[in-house]
């Protein structure tokens, strides 16, 4: 962790980040830096699909970005107008969105797995007027945008009388000299826009800037192959959609659902040496019998992010990625990283703050806090957030006159300025007037070997409050009790209010979300079902 070089003032009460270097001009469109770097290696393959082999050149990708970027500039999009995606990993998504990037329009990535409400909610938001989308979703896409009219171009599976993007991607005459837009508005300018993660209400749209896609990643480089099984919808699939083609790595896309035993497939199949999981991935990675040192040991970088992992299960798969750094942090949608750790030496800790980072922790009463205290963690980049797209009140909610971001995560930092989260603030739980973290429960429980997942939730009694209660996925063949699981809380948490006093469910699988984010109120109601 030298390399990342925090620093605290104890007057202010504020950490910071080493000053973030640049690495382009800070005006400077991604779109011109990823026609640059494709331009550079033509030959060289950036993408191969395992859903039917298909591998694509940076040449390639270049080609279909220059031409779609010249339809959307005869279509007269610019960057105050807004292009949708409903799709999942294929061919020709990356020239999606490279050709938007190039355009300086930004595209909205919508998870194709959204309901038709949800998906009308958000792009009414947003109102894009060209989505591009896989046929089987075309339908309930169509069907969430009637009202607004846009054109519609087929991504794959194509249906008889809807356009499709190769109708986009016949040669012109001018592509030879096609150069990328400029930034109207400068660094600070919204290229991309994802939906939030909806679990503490419906979606919202936030808005990526330019600056913020300019990642210098130190752990990729042209000869990687890199996974993750995220499409662009989600910030690691953009993450990764940016890296590979800024870096001129190969990427292995797929648009069949995670298993780990699928997973070690690829691995072996493509030499993959940089992965980026979710949490609940690799808890099913640990458990998986294909899951060897021997077939993993091409991966050399191993990277989780999304949520928090237990330290027995980090130990496991450090154990299986022996060849591996293993690294995790703490980013949001709105912010994107914001801390990174790595190893698991400080396990419990999601890191030291990134170039350009500043946090306050702060109390109830707005107070900042020293460390080795809790409070909400605010956030500040030195930079203009664009906000929530269309959302003016719902943006200031979040960020304050002064541009500090209001997490809504409780954590502390400790001496040694690594930061630690607590938990959701609206997550804080009260059992007969006294307050408990969830979080603290699950960190306790998942040490059991037995446990694969798990979340607590409050049980409400109108008596005491909110009990605490336990949702467990077990490991295939465990013999796990409940009695067992509160045994080990109650010993290794020795206050009252903090016990298992509305019991253990066991269930076969955890409700999450389609990004994989932990939905507790859907947990917490298993306990009405029983």
């Amino acid at each position: 962790m030298d390399f990342l070089k925090g620093s605290y003032d104890k007057h202010a009460r504020v950490w910071s980040g080493d000053k973030r270097p640049l690495i382009y001009d800070f005006d400077c469109s991604l779109g011109k830096v990823i026609y640059n770097t494709l331009r550079n290696c033509p030959k060289k393959v950036c993408q191969v699909s395992d859903n039917d082999g298909r591998e694509v050149t940076n040449g390639e990708t270049l080609t279909w970005s220059i031409r779609l970027a010249q339809h959307f500039k005869k279509m007269h999009l610019r960057h105050d107008d807004v292009i949708g995606i409903v799709a999942k990993n294929s061919t020709y998504l990356t020239s999606v969105a490279v050709s938007c990037f190039m355009n300086c329009t930004p595209f909205h990535a919508v998870n194709p797995v959204y309901d038709t409400k949800t998906i009308e909610n958000v792009f009414s938001t947003t109102e894009p007027k060209v989505i591009f989308c896989d046929g089987e979703f075309y339908e309930k896409v169509y069907e969430a945008t009637r009202s607004l009219k846009p054109l519609f171009y087929t991504l794959t599976n194509h249906i008889e009388g809807v356009a499709r993007i190769e109708d986009l991607l016949l040669p012109t005459k001018t592509e030879f000299f096609y150069q990328p837009e400029q930034l109207a508005l400068g660094g600070e300018q919204t290229v991309a826009i994802l939906c939030s993660s909806g679990t503490t209400g419906p979606p919202k749209c936030v808005c990526i800037s330019n600056y913020a896609l300019q990642i210098d990643n130190i752990f990729v480089t042209s000869e990687d192959v890199v996974f993750t099984n995220s499409s662009i919808d989600w910030f690691t699939g953009l993450l990764y959609t940016v890296i590979t083609c800024t870096s001129s790595c190969k990427r292995v896309i797929t648009n069949r659902d995670y298993t780990p035993e699928y997973f070690v497939e690829l691995v072996k199949k493509y030499n993959i040496n940089n992965v980026g999981a979710a949490p609940r991935h690799v808890a099913q990675l640990v458990a998986c019998p294909t899951a060897t040192a021997e077939n993993l040991s091409t991966i050399r970088s191993f990277g989780i992010g999304g949520g928090s992992v237990s330290l027995p299960i980090i130990q496991r798969l450090q154990s299986i990625v022996k060849n591996s750094i293993i690294t995790f942090g703490y980013g949001l949608t709105e912010i994107g990283g914001i801390s990174f750790n790595l190893g698991y030496q400080f396990h419990s800790s999601v890191g030291k703050l990134v170039p350009g980072m500043h946090a306050r922790i702060v109390d109830e009463q707005g107070k900042n806090l020293p460390p080795n205290e809790v409070g909400e963690i605010y956030i500040k980049t030195g930079r203009i957030w664009n906000g929530y797209y269309g959302k003016p009140i719902e943006t200031q909610r979040f960020q304050d006159s002064l541009g500090w971001f209001h997490t809504g995560d409780l954590g502390y930092f400790d001496d040694n300025n690594f930061l630690y989260i607590v938990d959701r603030k609206k997550d804080i739980i009260k059992y007969q007037g006294m307050q408990y973290w969830p979080g603290e429960i699950e960190q306790v429980i998942s040490e059991l070997p037995d446990v694969a997942d798990v979340c607590v939730v409050g049980v409400y009694d109108e008596n005491h409050g909110d009990a605490a209660g336990a949702v467990i996925v077990k490991r295939k063949d465990a013999e796990l009790t409940d009695q067992q699981v509160r045994e080990h809380v109650a010993q290794r948490i020795p206050a009252f209010y903090k016990q298992l006093h509305a019991g253990v469910i066991f269930v076969d699988e955890l409700p999450h979300n389609t990004n994989g984010k932990l939905l507790r109120k859907e947990a917490k109601a298993l306990f009405g079902s029983i």
